[in-house]
């Protein structure tokens, strides 16, 4: 059996204690192995590193673990796992997902329960784990597919010879259809932003009724979500008023014909960037896309409630698109 001690420096105040864990001085390795003394250096002067040194040691030295996954910590599992996502090129949005779950989340957590290992994330501290998200049953379960694909990579890496996260049930979602404005209520909508122009500050107020009454009209008549209508190219709408859109299962070109009227309004917009009818062609879309979401739905919902023309509260299902 293996244990670590520190070997204090003469200036420590702690140099009494060889059992004192937070001081910075160097960690050794002392026990038996196969009646064999073990005395040596942990070559780090943190006290987690140098028990992990010291159960690989142990490990090791026992023929029953030969098989066994090498140790690794959680910390280091998840900066491997995200430099692989970042060279697999996935989106911006993607990483973003795991950076927050990871390091916002688990890390933290995992330091506060005294985890360090990625053997030590066992089904019931998952369990434990999942119950500090408070998140909806859709979301509960996307969490649960990242925590699976972190897992999946520590297997693939021989971190790990199973995936807890598989063993945790899933949470139960319950699917609401998606509903639509009727005419009148679409049409309140529409007569709302002409009031948003009463709205000044921001370098273009003056133009912001007009570019919220075409974002509207644009999605009503076109399907698009908003992030592909916030990043729409002026090029995709023709002279006899179709938009050329790709399927997006099929990535089939379609001809989607659109109203004169808001081929006309469309046309008309101010913009800063003459290659799009919205975006202004600098930073990240997603960013321009959020911006621009935020911006519409509040703006519509302090209107058409002040108004009570309309139930405001299903503005989300035409607005707040999932990103």
């Amino acid at each position: 059996m293996l244990f670590v001690y520190t070997r204090h420096t003469p200036n420590c105040d702690h140099r009494d204690d060889p059992k004192y864990r937070r001081c910075r001085c160097p960690k050794w390795i002392d026990g038996y192995l196969d009646n064999q003394r073990v005395r040596q250096s942990a070559k780090t002067r943190s006290w987690e590193k140098a028990e992990l040194t010291a159960r690989s040691i142990q490990d090791a030295a026992d023929p029953m673990k030969a098989a066994q996954p090498v140790i690794t910590t959680i910390e280091d599992a998840v900066a491997a796992y995200q430099a692989d996502e970042k060279g697999r090129n996935l989106s911006k949005e993607t990483t973003k997902q795991s950076k927050t779950l990871f390091e916002q989340q688990l890390l933290p957590w995992a330091k506060h329960r005294g985890l360090i290992r990625v053997h030590d994330l066992t089904v019931p501290e998952l369990v434990a784990f999942r119950a500090t998200w408070g998140n909806n049953g859709l979301t509960t379960n996307r969490k649960l597919s990242r925590l699976a694909g972190l897992f999946s990579f520590c297997i693939q890496n021989g971190w790990l010879n199973d995936n807890p996260a598989l063993k945790i049930k899933r949470a139960t979602v319950t699917s609401i259809p998606t509903g639509w404005f009727p005419k009148s209520e679409f049409q309140r909508i529409v007569d709302a932003t002409f009031a948003y122009g009463d709205w000044q500050g921001g370098h273009d107020f003056y133009a912001r009724a007009d570019r919220l009454r075409a974002l509207v009209l644009l999605m009503r008549w076109s399907g698009l979500s908003i992030q592909d209508a916030v990043t729409l190219e002026r090029e995709r709408l023709s002279e006899d008023d179709k938009l050329f859109l790709y399927r997006a299962k099929t990535g089939v070109p379609v001809f989607v014909p659109v109203p004169p009227d808001v081929a006309a309004t469309l046309r008309a917009l101010p913009s800063g960037n003459p290659r799009y009818f919205f975006w202004s062609g600098n930073g990240d879309p997603q960013t321009a896309c959020k911006g621009c979401a935020k911006r519409t739905l509040n703006g519509l919902r302090i209107l058409l409630s002040q108004a009570q023309q309309c139930d405001v509260s299903v503005l989300p299902e035409l607005l707040a698109e999932e990103m």
